[in-house]
This record gives structure tokens, sequence and C-alpha cells, in this order.
């Protein structure tokens, strides 16, 4: 369980260093709204696992730990089977929303919102600090 909050966590940072910050329509926050309310655990887990496997493609990533490419495959199926079962049964109408409002970046945008909402409840869940230091370490001089 620790990997995979750590993976979560990993995620979130990167993310929010490395792309451009959204600038999400109503819409794909309504669908993202739509998709983390009503997803399961299993489906949270599937899709924090996704998250983490596309972070895990960067230069980056795979310079700490390269995921196998057939590892990396299979998640990616599960994750879009996941998906479009949450769009086709709960979804449905928050993403033909976003299919006519933006078709080109509007499920990319709801994606984006998805992985921070799951990164903040895993950071709610968290009673330890996310790394063992306080401002006062980060603002010492190192020499």
């Amino acid at each position: 369980m620790r990997r995979s909050f750590l993976s979560v966590v990993f995620a979130g940072l990167v993310s929010a260093l490395i792309l451009p910050a959204a600038h999400a329509s109503p819409q794909s926050d309504a669908l993202a709204e739509c998709l983390h309310t009503n997803m399961t655990a299993d489906d949270q887990k599937v899709l924090i696992q996704w998250a983490y496997v596309a972070l895990g493609k960067t230069s980056a990533a795979r310079a700490v730990q390269p995921i196998p490419a057939e590892k990396t495959k299979a998640v990616e199926s599960a994750a879009q089977r996941t998906l479009s079962n949450l769009v086709l049964r709960k979804c449905s109408k928050p993403a033909l929303a976003v299919l006519v409002k933006d078709p080109k970046t509007g499920l990319q945008d709801t994606l984006q919102s998805l992985a921070s909402r799951l990164i903040q409840d895993e950071l709610k869940r968290r009673t330890s600090p996310v790394l063992p230091i306080t401002i006062t370490d980060l603002l010492k001089p190192r020499g």
C-alpha cells in the first residue's frame, strides 16, 4: 500500500511540475466529478495504477524504475475498460456534454482533473507528512 501511495504522490508532484496548467471546461470538470463520485474502490485502484504507469513512461521515472511494456499495456487496457464502464453506466450525460463542447481535449482535461482528485484523496488519507521535512529544512542554506 505504501508503494501505491508514493506512486500517486510522485505522479501528482511531477504532473504539477511538468504539465501545463489545465484550463478544463465546466463540462470536463463535471465529467471528472461524475467519474470520481461513481468509482468503486476497485475502479480507483485501476486508475491510480494507470496514473503511475503513465508517469512511468517519462525518462525521469524510467531512471528510477522501468515498467515492463506488457505491464503498461495491461494497466492501460484495464483503465480503458474501467473508464468505459463508468462513462456508459454512470456518466453518459456529462460525457456527451464533453463530446459536444470539446471533442479534441475534453477527455484529456477530464483525466487530468480526475488524477488530481485521486491524488488529493490519497493525500487526505495520509497521517504522516509526504516528506519527512519542514519548511525550515527547505529554507536552510546548503553548503
